[in-house]
């Protein structure tokens, strides 16, 4: 008899293991970079040895306890420990969305095991007594496997929606699971209803479905608020472009009231060239004319490209740039039909020369500089930005975090943009620095 109770949990740990495997790979799979055949070996040898230790941990602890503690938490904390490595190799997740995930495989553990109680106690309340048999395998094994399945479809819906929150800010999401988990515990091992064992697993599972509507609630509201996050982003890019076409008024009212005191002020000019050659001074009416000229170029600015919306930005920053004490040097070579849409084009260098600008400024007086190159080749759109900075930034598994106010170092919404738009037309955008500079690199293609 106790070797057969002793076979009978083995088997029931083995189940409970692989499910719970599964569990954690099926929520976590678009995240996996692990070979399948490499994840299943190690899965088929971790739930036969893990069975065997989880046991041997089960049946010591529960020799000197002073109440009987649920099979399943005597080897918890080393099945945690184990589960965050091994899935922190599997993928490339950070560990408190692992914590996350473990927590609620637990969950499904524990609602599995809510049901078959709550079964036996309807239907077969002799197996609730004694050491376990050859028939709690299929007592245990059903549920878990009939059950396991939808949860982890469930929660791997749920988890999709959680990834659209940033990491930073929702790093304290496992508290939530890890106190149902803890409420459970204290309901089936420490506060159980010792009279009425049917209706003790009913308010487990009551727990349970708490647990995971509340997770459903939690992550609709994470992606509501990232979507509104996103929205609030779009609302931003569509004032800056609205700014972008204001700016472009009041620059062509500038050069339209420029070019009006440059006719009214050309016959004074012309008088002046007029006396001078009458009376033969040939050489005062050509260094007349030079000044002319310096004046004119000074006062008219040749436009940096064809592309109209690339030389206002660009003019745009550039005024600002200077007028801030930040040495700016342009190279751009774009022409009117880019192949980009102008507000696309807008949403990337707008981006990348604020974020530029604002660096530039933090930096050592020597080092506040900006150089910017834009050149076209076949269908290829090339745009390099370089700017001094502070020497300090953050940076995590190679994504750059704001460091502004309200951001929680999450990753800045400008870089983030301008990945987006280079995705979008078939490009990348890649950013590096060294101690002193700052380099954004965007790769794009013209659609035509």
């Amino acid at each position: 008899m106790r070797m057969e109770a002793i076979f009978s949990e083995y088997l029931i740990w083995v189940i409970d293991i692989a499910m719970t495997i599964f569990f954690c790979l099926y929520v976590l799979k678009e995240r996996l970079r692990v070979r399948t055949s490499v994840l299943f070996g190690l899965a088929a040898a971790l739930t036969l040895f893990g069975a065997a230790a989880s046991l041997g941990a089960a049946l010591y602890v529960n020799d000197w306890l002073p109440i009987a503690i649920d099979y399943t938490f005597t080897a918890l904390p080393a099945w945690l420990i184990a589960g965050i490595l091994l899935l922190r190799w599997a993928c490339n997740e950070s560990w408190s969305r692992l914590v996350f995930v473990l927590l609620l495989s637990i969950q499904a553990l524990q609602f599995c095991q809510a049901v078959t109680y709550l079964l036996y106690g309807l239907f077969f309340p002799a197996l609730a007594e004694g050491m376990f048999t050859i028939a709690d395998i299929l007592g245990f094994g059903i549920p878990r496997l009939l059950i396991t399945l939808p949860l982890a479809v469930f929660c791997q819906k749920l988890y999709q929606k959680l990834l659209a929150a940033e990491s930073k800010q929702h790093s304290r999401l496992w508290v939530i699971p890890l106190f149902f988990v803890f409420l459970y515990f204290m309901q089936s091992n420490l506060y159980f209803v010792s009279n009425n064992f049917t209706m003790a697993n009913g308010f487990r599972i009551i727990i349970c479905l708490c647990a995971f509507v509340t997770y459903s609630q939690m992550a609709s509201a994470v992606f509501q608020a990232a979507n509104a996050a996103k929205e609030a982003e779009i609302r931003a890019q569509l004032a800056h472009q609205l700014d972008l076409q204001r700016a472009r008024v009041e620059d062509l009212e500038s050069h339209a009231e420029e070019m009006k005191r440059i006719r009214h002020d050309r016959r004074q000019h012309v008088q002046v060239l007029r006396g001078l050659l009458e009376k033969g001074e040939v050489k005062e009416a050509l260094a007349y004319l030079k000044d002319y000229e310096g004046s004119m170029a000074e006062a008219i600015q040749p436009p940096l490209c064809e592309n109209l919306v690339a030389d206002t930005l660009c003019r745009r920053y550039e005024a600002l740039a200077k007028q801030a004490g930040v040495k700016v040097f342009i190279n751009a070579s774009l022409p009117k039909d880019s192949g980009i849409a102008g507000s696309d084009l807008a949403v990337i260098l707008g981006n990348l020369w604020e974020n530029a600008v604002a660096a530039a400024l933090d930096a050592a007086a020597d080092r506040r500089f900006i150089r910017l190159r834009i050149q076209i080749r076949e269908e290829q759109i090339l745009i390099r930005m370089e700017n001094g900075y502070s020497g300090v930034i953050c940076h995590e598994g190679g994504r750059f975090l704001s460091g502004k106010p309200g951001r929680n170092n999450a990753e800045g919404v400008g870089i983030n943009s301008v990945r987006a738009m280079a995705e979008r037309y078939g490009g990348l955008a890649d950013f590096t620095c060294t101690p002193d500079t700052f380099t954004a690199s965007v790769l794009l293609y013209a659609v035509r």
